[in-house]
């Protein structure tokens, strides 16, 4: 489904050893993983580098045919031209960087909470990898450790009909700690390598990637049929910031302070302020902690 002529195929890149990370994937033993899985029928493009993978599938969706069951997952070592919520640059060169365009029945008002049931089956793949320490789930779209990021979502939507959607999912996983990254962002981060105790750069990308993708297709079928709230004690279950005293900001501005109480079935954070208990939708607000 993606246009090729955006991209540059890994065999360009092979002769410059510095132009690639050290982790590949192996596209026939990730094959494998999917044929025995919920994503069997998913078709997966890796390539060496590419603008943006949410770019590429967004727009190659314009124009697809619609398949109720295959989902298009793109997957790049670099992204030249990535971005993340509210514009922000996407830093993912050093961890594992891919989209899927998952086809949706569903009409645009019913995609509430799907950024929270994508966080979910991320830290959910990472358990069925042997996860070793907790993956906290921070609203609206973050997976942590520690309060360090481990994971960020974006999510973007393209008309495919009456009642019927590609939701084109951006996920960015750090795989190790980039201290470079670190140093530009001004904040710590995670990586895969402090959550698996046994991370192996050359094995584990590939069987990560095959395991998020299975937990995902499987997520897809449950939200298909329930929406986002049968999903939501296992969310909560895993809630980074439940009961803990938190700032929403826009553009750095605190607008909301108050305290976490968890997410509604429609993937909305509660949060009890002076007021009451009063339900927030993601739109282009952060989240932080606050002093009790």
């Amino acid at each position: 489904m993606p246009d090729r002529s955006t991209s540059t195929p890994i065999s360009a890149l092979t002769d410059d050893a510095a132009a690639l990370p050290a982790w590949h994937i192996d596209e026939s033993v990730l094959r494998r993983t999917l044929d025995g899985g919920a994503a069997r029928d998913w078709q997966v493009d890796v390539v060496a580098e590419t603008g943006s993978t949410n770019a590429d599938l967004t727009q190659a969706c314009r124009s697809a045919t619609w398949d109720d069951a295959r989902a298009q997952v793109r997957v790049a070592y670099r992204q030249t031209a990535g971005r993340g919520r509210q514009g922000r640059p996407w830093q993912g060169q050093a961890g594992l960087t891919f989209s899927v365009a998952m086809p949706l029945a569903l009409a645009p008002a019913r995609l509430s909470g799907l950024s929270l049931a994508v966080g979910l089956a991320v830290a959910q793949a990472l358990e069925d990898c042997g996860a070793a320490t907790a993956v906290g789930l921070k609203w609206p779209n973050d997976l942590q450790v520690d309060g360090r990021k481990l994971a960020g979502i974006l999510i973007e939507s393209v008309p495919a009909g009456p009642q019927r959607l590609w939701a084109v999912i951006g996920i960015g996983l750090n795989l190790v700690r980039d201290a470079r990254m670190e140093a530009a962002l001004g904040r710590d981060l995670s990586g895969v390598a402090e959550v698996l105790p046994t991370f192996d750069p050359h094995r584990d990308p590939t069987r990560i990637l095959g395991a998020v993708l299975n937990r995902l297709a499987a997520m897809r079928e449950v939200f298909l049929a329930e929406g986002f709230a049968a999903l939501a004690p296992a969310w909560s279950a895993r809630d980074a910031f439940r009961n803990e005293p938190v700032r929403l900001l826009h553009d750095g501005t605190v607008v909301a302070e108050g305290l976490a109480r968890g997410v509604d079935g429609e993937g909305h954070l509660l949060l009890e302020t002076a007021n009451g208990l009063e339900p927030i939708t993601s739109g282009e607000v952060s989240l932080r902690g606050a002093p009790a």
